[in-house]
């Protein structure tokens, strides 16, 4: 690996698309920009979001311990951002990571008020790791899966649910020009909607399934220790490539076929750790209420976009399972105020 250069060949075509976006007099480590200047008036509303549910998910992850001696929530939050700090810096720069040939660079962010690495990477992008990974995490602890199931049912259903919750942010981004894709990237096709299957499978459903099954494994139950949170966001990496691999002797048609088969694998696991019915589980208005916070900002930002039918329908579908989860939350929670009444 060489030292990291501000400007890859397909940078400058991709942000022209996005107005242009200078990488070679770009700071190298953090620029902030007046939020008015965006192009968008949605782009400080993402910013807000993510930030304010990262830090809201923090908080929680710290009461989790200090009222249940369990350190897995906070043990997960920190292991998302570790994870986020591998994961992201190759796709900026796959050039200078030996992997141009393979992967090429994905896509480019516009930017927005806070970014780092030569303008590549959002301050948002950093908050929604955790912001979203935790959430998911917190709304199937709710349901006492991940306690009663085996810990891969448990995953498998934060995968979903992560899959639910960031499709519809997914499918809306392109749109709005939050960012584009790089339509000669090998891994960039199929598409599903307005976004690469390989983003919806690989990173929306395998990163939160290894991301929830490590901290299950490693942190659950267990005293806090640094290198367990690390080895989390060390590893979540290895479960996209456990899924990326059989789709690697395939075509576009054959890799969708692939990733299909794999989420179907996912959302089929996840209808049988839901299929033993509610039990006992986390209570609390945290996660039913950042859901519903999550949700509500999302819809208003779709009044703004411009997105094709495909990537509608699907976001659509998403966000009824979104709604659908919440709407069991909500449920639980009207019955446990019933019950103490």
């Amino acid at each position: 690996m060489t030292a990291v250069s501000p400007c890859h060949d397909d940078f400058t075509a991709l942000a022209d698309m996005l107005g242009g976006i200078d990488c070679a007099t770009a700071n190298p480590l953090v620029t902030v920009r007046d939020p008015t200047t965006a192009q968008s008036w949605t782009q400080p509303v993402l910013e807000l979001l993510m930030v304010a549910l990262a830090v809201a998910a923090l908080i929680h992850a710290v009461l989790w311990w200090r009222r249940r001696g369990d350190p897995a929530n906070l043990g997960l939050w920190f292991a998302t951002v570790v994870y986020v700090l591998i994961l992201e810096p190759p796709l900026y720069f796959p050039d200078r990571f030996g992997m141009d040939d393979q992967v090429g660079l994905i896509f480019v962010h516009n930017v927005f008020t806070v970014q780092f690495l030569f303008d590549r990477l959002p301050l948002y992008i950093v908050a929604l790791y955790p912001a979203m990974t935790y959430l998911a995490y917190a709304l199937v602890q709710r349901t006492g899966i991940l306690e009663r199931r085996n810990p891969l049912l448990g995953a498998a259903c934060v995968a979903v649910v992560f899959h639910a919750g960031y499709e519809i942010f997914d499918q809306l981004g392109p749109g709005l020009r939050w960012w584009v894709w790089n339509p000669a990237a090998p891994s960039n096709t199929p598409l599903l909607g307005d976004a690469p299957l390989t983003s919806a499978v690989i990173f929306a459903a395998a990163a939160p399934f290894g991301t929830a099954l490590l901290t299950r494994l490693l942190l659950a139950g267990r005293r806090l220790a640094v290198w367990r949170i690390a080895a989390v966001g060390l590893l979540t990496p290895l479960a996209m490539m456990v899924f990326s691999l059989p789709t690697v002797p395939f075509g576009p048609a054959g890799r969708a076929v692939v990733l299909w088969v794999e989420m179907a694998a996912l959302a089929f696991a996840a209808v049988i750790a839901f299929r033993g019915g509610p039990a006992e589980g986390a209570k609390g208005s945290y996660a039913p209420a950042a859901g519903a916070v999550y949700l509500a900002v999302m819809a208003l930002l779709w009044t703004a976009a411009d997105a094709p039918p495909t990537a509608m329908a699907y976001a659509a579908g998403c966000a009824l399972v979104w709604a659908a989860v919440l709407l069991a939350q909500f449920r639980r929670a009207i019955a446990d105020i019933g019950a103490r009444l």
